[in-house]
């Protein structure tokens, strides 16, 4: 049963706690770099980053579905962007990002999806079954814009590469549960991409480099005790599976607006 905390779903979500969520850590580094250099600017970023994470945790509270849409959006878009980055060309762009992150989200439903619909449902609170029988829609996009990313590849070399990770991925989407397969992507493709583009130019263009470590270091122990505090907290009502998952995600999402924001709208528009 899913709601069973096996082996491989402890493998999975300490990989997303341990490995995955930390690589947020580096944006009080990201922020410094792209303009909020002194203490109160500082203060400021915090300040707004705060108040964006726990207003997405107000939103999904009380609108569950539409955050669960909202999230899956995002997730697409900014892994999208993030592999898009890693190319290093400037053609493609919206058709790259289109086909990774379709790829990454409904790659892993369609060979997952009467598991990823029960954890919607566990992250929702509601039966979520009624929008199912419509997935075979961005099912078609997604398998669409992988027949034109082949295509494109034809013409550009540095695509080639892609396409055999594209397939790569939706052989462990396959052959492994929803949990392990977005653990794998997003603690060993997606912050492995993101990680190696940002520590070069944080390291190139930022003389402190104490700050980066030490703030690093600071967002990264918060985020754990933060999560670990909220677990606790929900285990005296709820199963761990459920609680560890609620955490994982919703925290996913609340993290991933200021982290969109700060990343994909203002870093990617210095740093391509």
């Amino acid at each position: 049963m899913i709601d069973e905390l096996t082996i491989l779903n402890i493998i999975s979500f300490l990989l997303i706690f341990f490995i995955g969520l930390p690589h947020g850590s580096f944006d009080g580094a990201v922020a410094s770099l792209v303009g909020f250099r002194n203490r109160i600017q500082f203060f400021q970023f915090i300040f707004y980053y705060l108040a964006l994470f726990f207003l997405v945790i107000l939103f999904w509270i009380h609108f569950p579905i539409v955050a669960l849409t909202i999230f899956i959006i995002m997730t697409i878009i900014h892994f999208g962007l993030c592999d898009w980055t890693n190319f290093k060309i400037n053609n493609f762009k919206y058709s790259i990002s289109f086909t990774y992150g379709m790829t990454i989200i409904f790659g892993i439903i369609f060979f997952n999806e009467n598991q990823s619909f029960l954890i919607f449902e566990y992250l929702t609170n509601d039966k979520v079954y009624l929008i199912q029988k419509y997935f075979f829609i961005p099912y078609c996009l997604t398998l669409l814009s992988i027949v034109y990313f082949i295509y494109l590849s034809l013409y550009e070399k540095k695509l080639r590469k892609g396409v055999l990770e594209i397939l790569f991925l939706l052989l462990i989407f396959y052959f492994f549960d929803p949990l392990l397969s977005f653990s794998i992507y997003f603690c060993f493709f997606h912050t492995y991409k993101h990680l190696k583009h940002l520590i070069k130019n944080i390291y190139s263009n930022l003389t402190n480099k104490k700050f980066v470590i030490y703030s690093t270091l600071i967002f990264t122990v918060i985020s754990w005790i933060g999560g670990l505090v909220i677990v606790y907290y929900l285990v005296q009502n709820l199963s761990i599976y459920e609680s560890i998952l609620k955490v994982i995600f919703i925290g996913l999402a609340a993290l991933t607006l200021p982290h969109m924001l700060l990343v994909d709208v203002v870093y990617r528009r210095r740093f391509k």
